[in-house]
């Protein structure tokens, strides 16, 4: 009886135990569902701006600084020709001025391109934008080559546009038949996700589809008014050619759209920064709305920390707090506080045989803009086979020659107290101010500082043709510096660098055998006073 009572009280207590262990793991599991429910519900992104504007930029993208995209789609069969780049809309056009505005003073005389397609494919009727899509065949794309070239060039962020304004997705795509993998078998975007990503670097997108609704408008006088191909061209719908005026804005079903090409993008290829270019002026708040809540939703689902940019000259339409500023083809004149972006073009946005800048200029503005708290995103144009022209990449080679000696003073830094001293100024702040060639001189200098503020870089923006750089805002009577210096080096070069410092300046010396071509970086080691 004894043995027969021990047994039971070991089986009750097993089964006890097992029932208090299974308990304590359903309260467990609970308290975790509980906890990832709460963590949901504090990170989810409502469609409302002021939830919006909870996001702050990605300190990634903040050290980043430099990144490259790519303009590339059925329009370089045209822009080869040395033509406009917005050939899906000046093909069909007939007027000699179209939508001028404060941006666009002057718009181009357009009747050329009408023209010229006519006499390079024919009549718009019977060869439209749907058929230079069918014969866009880049048989010699190779990811891992562009890849390659973004990397060497020292881009941490790189990437494709897309889509353009041609509602062509440049990526393997269920919402639209206009895509790439199926008239050409080529996810460009899928391809270069993975061949950037193997490199090191962030994953960039562009979107410019928004502003298609307008750039068509011009088709439906030809093969545009075509129900069959609304899925590209739009529905026809009035428009006016009065600077900033339309007519009859984007309708449901095209916002509709427009929204899913960018979802199925977004979830599809989780890019680290998602860019928008105009044209979401046109679109409804509603929309808009939609569209930043579901990226950055996306981006809480799967852990990753994404940058969202759009260009300022549209932040009517976006609070700034909700996104990275951009400005196309310029730059702020003065410190901004928070981080902002240019887009620049290497050569023509898309590859229109014109000559690459040189890599002297590119690192000129990428100085001038790092100093300032903004980055660089570089447009690079391949040709229409879909290889990066050589003058391009030369030029690229030699950015990334600069960086490996000079990164310090570029990536992971934070503006100084001050940007800037010297003679050579920008006429004015915003969009397409900038320079095309070099123009800093050896008295142009910027300045950088590390991330810990235990370091100032002093860059001077042209070679010295002497053996004394001065630095007049580094001087005692200024008080901008105050801490004293621990050490003080020049970039790539071993020699010691001789220093003073008065009440008007400091001045360093500079090797005559100092190796470089372009701009020169002075690293100041601070003590901790």
């Amino acid at each position: 009886m004894n043995k027969i009572k021990s047994w039971t009280i070991v089986i009750i207590l097993f089964f006890s135990n097992t029932i208090l262990s299974q308990k304590k793991d359903q309260n467990n599991l609970s308290k975790t569902v509980t906890e990832l429910e709460n963590k949901e519900i504090k990170n989810y992104y409502k469609e409302e701006w002021p939830s919006i504007a909870r996001h702050t930029t990605p300190e990634w993208f903040r050290d980043a600084k430099f990144g490259i995209y790519t303009h590339f789609g059925p329009a370089v069969l045209a822009t080869q020709h040395k033509t406009t780049e917005w050939w899906g809309w000046a093909m069909y056009n007939k007027k000699a001025k179209y939508w001028t505005n404060a941006v666009r003073p002057n718009s181009p005389d357009t009747t050329r391109s009408f023209k010229l397609h006519q006499k390079l494919f024919g009549d718009q009727n019977e060869y439209g934008y749907k058929d230079l899509i069918m014969d866009f065949q880049p048989d010699k794309f190779n990811a891992d080559e562009w890849a390659d070239v973004f990397a060497k060039s020292g881009a941490k962020f790189s990437g494709p546009m897309g889509c353009h304004h041609d509602n062509f997705m440049l990526w393997d795509s269920k919402v639209t038949r206009w895509n790439m993998k199926r008239t050409a078998g080529i996810d460009v975007v899928g391809e270069l996700e993975k061949s950037i990503r193997a490199k090191g670097m962030k994953f960039v997108m562009t979107f410019h589809h928004a502003f298609s609704w307008w750039f068509f408008n011009e088709s439906h006088l030809f093969d545009g008014a075509d129900p069959a191909y609304e899925d590209l061209y739009c529905r026809p719908h009035k428009f006016s050619d009065a600077p900033d005026s339309f007519d009859e804005y984007p309708d449901a079903e095209y916002e509709d759209l427009w929204f899913r090409k960018l979802e199925e993008a977004y979830t599809k290829y989780n890019p680290d920064l998602l860019w928008f270019d105009m044209g979401l002026e046109l679109l409804s708040d509603d929309i808009r709305k939609r569209a930043f809540a579901g990226m950055l939703n996306n981006a809480e689902k799967k852990n990753q920390e994404i940058g969202i940019s759009y260009k300022t000259k549209f932040d009517i339409c976006i609070p700034p707090s909700a996104g990275i500023l951009d400005f196309e083809k310029g730059r702020s004149q003065n410190v901004r506080e928070d981080v902002w972006l240019t887009d620049t073009p290497l050569a023509g946005w898309f590859y229109n045989g014109r000559k690459s800048r040189s890599a002297e200029a590119v690192i000129e503005i990428l100085i001038d803009i790092v100093s300032k708290n903004g980055c660089m995103l570089l447009d690079v144009s391949p040709k229409p086979d879909g290889t990066i022209p050589e003058d391009q990449k030369e030029t690229l080679m030699g950015i990334g020659e600069w960086l490996q000696k000079n990164g310090k003073a570029i990536y992971n830094t934070r503006p100084w107290v001050i940007a800037e001293e010297g003679p050579t100024k920008l006429n004015k702040d915003g969009h397409f101010n900038e320079n095309w060639e070099a123009m800093y001189t050896e008295k142009d200098i910027r300045y950088t500082q590390s991330k810990d503020s235990n370091t100032i870089y002093v860059i001077v923006m042209d070679k010295p043709t002497s053996n004394l750089v001065v630095a007049k805002k580094l001087g005692k009577g200024f008080e901008y510096l105050t801490r004293d210096i621990k050490s003080v080096s020049l970039l790539g070069s071993d020699e010691k660098i001789e220093w003073k410092q008065n009440e008007t300046n400091m001045t360093f010396s500079f090797p005559k055998n100092a190796k470089g071509k372009h701009a020169f970086c002075y690293q100041l080691n601070l003590k901790n006073n």
